[in-house]
């Protein structure tokens, strides 16, 4: 009985921290985003990698 409550407890918590780091990707991600786009917006561009000619 007692093995049970802790599986479903470890269960329980497994999923909370899988579902708040997804959640922390997309918060991330949408940060990001909103920062490329009022950037663009004052003018600033995005630059090709420098690369070297033979």
């Amino acid at each position: 009985m007692k093995g049970i409550k802790l599986a479903i407890i470890a269960i329980i918590i497994l999923a909370v921290m899988n579902l708040v780091s997804a959640c922390g990707l997309l918060l991330v991600g949408g940060l990001a985003g909103t920062t490329g786009y009022l950037a663009a917006k004052q003018g600033y561009k995005v630059q090709s990698p420098v690369t070297k000619k033979k």
